[in-house]
């Protein structure tokens, strides 16, 4: 598990997952999901939440999508802030931010090959 995660930017998926659980949380607890269907705005909130769970679960399974989700990411995060409750009282939206840039900054890490005879021998 520990080769499997430092391959990837785990904590990055790990907090956009989180972000989008924790919007549609706060969407499914005000009961809004008759009013989803009359009005696009919450619809829009659902939306969001839905696909930065599946924009996390990508970053995991496609690391080399990293910047492209990890800006996705972000964009939608700031428009959870319009519509999904102040970016789910504003956890969502700091956890998509966090995951977002995370993500976007992670970069995988170069180790020198063994040479023998050399200094890493």
């Amino acid at each position: 598990m520990r080769s499997w995660r430092r391959s990837r930017p785990f904590w990055g998926g790990l907090f956009i997952v989180t972000a989008g659980l924790e919007l549609l949380s706060v969407s499914l607890t005000i009961n809004a999901l008759p009013v989803a269907v009359m009005f696009g705005a919450v619809g829009a909130g659902y939306l969001i939440a839905l696909i930065l769970v599946l924009a996390g679960v990508l970053v995991w399974l496609q690391p080399g999508q990293r910047i492209f989700l990890g800006l996705v990411s972000v964009v939608l995060s700031l428009a959870s802030f319009v519509y999904s409750n102040l970016g789910g009282f504003l956890a969502g939206m700091v956890l998509g931010l966090l995951g977002g840039m995370l993500t976007a900054a992670w970069a995988p890490a170069n180790r020198p090959a063994n040479r023998r005879g050399g200094r890493w021998s």
